[in-house]
C-alpha cells in the first residue's frame, strides 16, 4: 500500500479556490453525454475566474490528476500538456 504524504500548510491554497465551496460533483462530470459537457464547461468558467488557477493545474500536473476539472483544465488537455512538456521541455499556456 502507498501513503502520500499530503502536507496541508503546503496545499494551503486549495482554501482560495473558487471551488472550495462548491460541490465537487461539478468538477469530475462522469462520460460524454451533453450534461456532462456542460458540467465540464461550468467548472472550467469558474476556474476561469479563480485566484490560484495555477497553483491547482500545478498540483494537478505534479500529482498526476487524470479524472476531473484542474486549473480550469480537462483530463484530455492536462495529457496535452504533459506530452508537450516531454517534447519539448515547455509548458503550454492555458
Amino acid at each position: 500500500m502507498q501513503v502520500l504524504n499530503f502536507d496541508i500548510e503546503q496545499e494551503s491554497w486549495m482554501l482560495e479556490g473558487a471551488c472550495s465551496n462548491l460541490d465537487s460533483d461539478l468538477f469530475f462530470p462522469v462520460g460524454s453525454s451533453m450534461k456532462a459537457m456542460k458540467k465540464s464547461l461550468e467548472a472550467k468558467a469558474i476556474c476561469n475566474e479563480c485566484p490560484v488557477k495555477l497553483d491547482c493545474l500545478e498540483y494537478a500536473l505534479n500529482t498526476n490528476q487524470d479524472s476531473g476539472i484542474w486549473g480550469g483544465t480537462t483530463e484530455d488537455e492536462r495529457k496535452s500538456i504533459r506530452r508537450e512538456y516531454r517534447k519539448t521541455g515547455n509548458l503550454i499556456n492555458y
